[in-house]
This record gives C-alpha cells, structure tokens and sequence, in this order.
C-alpha cells in the first residue's frame, strides 16, 4: 500500500536524454519560465528554434513545441498544487493556441499523463485545471482515458476518478447555465413589465447569450455521455478491449456505475445512445445494462 518511493514527477527533457539541439531549446525555455518570461516570450523562444530544424516539416515542428511547452508549464508547477495552478494559469494563453485542434488537445493530455506517470494524484488534479481553462475539453479527456494504452488498467480507481470529474464539471456547467437563464429571463420580464425603475447600472445578462452558450454547453453534455458510453460499449463488445476475465469484470463494474450515476443524462440522450451505441453490434451484457437504465430512470 506505501509505496517504496514518494510519488514524483517524470520530466522528459533531462540532460542526458536529448541531443545537442533539443537541449538548446529545452535550457532557453526552461530558463524563460524559470526568470519569470511571459507566455509570448515563450512561444518566440520556442518558434525562434524550431525554425532552425529545416530537417522537418511544420507540423512535426509544431508537434515538438507543444510537448516542448507543455512539459516545462509543468515542470514549473510541479513543487505544490497551488504552483501548478499558478503555472497553467501564466501560460494558459500559450497552451491554448498550441491546442487548437482535437489532436493537439489529446497531445497535450497525454503529455500531462506521461510528466506525472508517477503520481496519479497530481494527473487528476492537472488535468482538472486544463479543463478549467479551456486548454482540453471534455471529449480530450475521454479519448486519453479510453486510449489502448489503458486496456487493463481500469482496475486503477484514478482513471475513473478522471472520468467522473469530468462528467461531474460538465454537468455543474450545465447546472450553471440554467440558473444563469432563470435570472436572465426575470431579469428581462422585470425591464419590460416596469422599463422605467430598471437600474442602468445593474446591466441584467443577455437571455439570448445565455440560450446560446447553454445550447454549447447541452452539446458538450451530450457528446461526452455518447462518447463515454461508445468506448465502454466497444472495449466490452470486444475480445481485445480488455486484458482477461478479471480485468473485464472491473471495466463491467465502471461502465455500470457510470450509467447508474449518469442515468439522467442517459435517458436525456437515450435515443441517441439506441441508434449509435446500443446497437446489435453491442455484446448481449451491455445492451442489458442499458436497458436496465432506462427502466431505472423511468
């Protein structure tokens, strides 16, 4: 239960594991972030060099000083949880435009779980904080947990720690958003109804902006719960999407408590979900687990 070591961080660029030009850009970033450097240094720093690689092409170079970035941004936040957050939060300008893309989003995840293989503790709570930040969104977190590396791993409760966050924050924005329309809409019937008392200095929210940003947000919901249950649907419907018996047992038990946990969305999303994962192709045990949720939920 203890383990031998204390959990600490796996940087990649140590200096005996780079060739001469790698080090260079690695001591000229590590040392803009180190003497306080800004995000827009940072990116000059890091385009300034890779520009020098003619060898490869720009989307390799771009490849490169997304890890680059990524793995010094946490580097630097790996004293305390509260440097981590101060860390992503400088840089979080530069680690968005590196992400501006689904595959460049699932990089940056899995570089995160790489840097902290070795303290499970301080992925979940990383990945949390990109999250917060826009860095990574939902569906990111979704294809880095359910990526082949992890077949046999769901034993591990972090990675289902992962995913409940996940949901849980995608839900609490939903919650959110609903609120905020309430008040906006008797915030807007209150200016027509008495246009004359309303307070020019207490500007109410747009119902519209609203409208649009929880539509936004519905759509996240309901691509994270499909996507969710698409992966656990393939891995159990298939001989290769676990390592055994044993291992299938602990992934039958997750798939099950997140349909039990998030039947609301599920039946919110149902005929969905019927049409696109609960299909034929879905083993027998997975297609009743569905229907025993929706008989839950009735």
């Amino acid at each position: 239960l203890v383990p031998v070591k204390a959990p600490t961080h796996n940087f990649k660029y140590t200096v005996q594991s780079m060739d001469e030009r790698t080090r260079e850009v690695s001591v000229a970033t590590g040392r803009c972030l180190k003497n306080k450097g800004t995000a827009e240094q940072a990116l000059e720093i890091l385009q300034t060099h890779y520009a020098k690689w003619t060898d490869v092409d720009d989307e390799t170079r771009q490849v490169l000083a997304r890890e680059m970035l990524t793995e010094h941004v946490l580097l630097l936040g790996s004293k305390t949880f509260s440097h981590m957050l101060n860390a992503i939060e400088k840089f979080m300008p530069a680690l968005q435009q590196f992400g501006d893309s689904p595959v460049a989003k699932l990089q940056i995840a899995k570089v995160v779980e790489d840097f902290w293989c070795k303290n499970t503790q301080f992925f979940a709570i990383t990945i949390d904080k990109l999250l917060n930040y826009r860095v990574i969104d939902p569906a990111t977190v979704v294809e880095m947990l359910f990526d082949s590396s992890h077949v046999g791993a769901w034993s591990q409760f972090h990675l289902w720690e992962i995913l409940r966050n996940t949901m849980n924050k995608v839900n609490m924005r939903v919650e959110q958003l609903q609120t905020r329309l309430t008040a906006a809409q008797v915030a807007a019937d209150t200016i027509v109804a008495d246009e004359a008392e309303a307070d020019p200095a207490q500007p109410s929210e747009s119902v519209e902006h609203v409208e649009s940003v929880l539509a936004q947000m519905l759509q996240e919901q309901k691509d994270a719960v499909v996507l969710i249950a698409r992966h656990f649907a393939r891995l159990l419907s298939s001989s290769d999407g676990t390592a055994g018996e044993v291992d299938r047992v602990w992934l039958m038990g997750r798939f099950k408590e997140f349909m039990r946990t998030y039947r609301q969305q599920v039946i919110d999303n149902v005929q969905t979900l019927e049409n696109m994962v609960f299909t034929d192709e879905a083993s027998q045990d997975v297609r009743l687990v569905f229907a025993c949720t929706r008989i839950l939920a009735a």
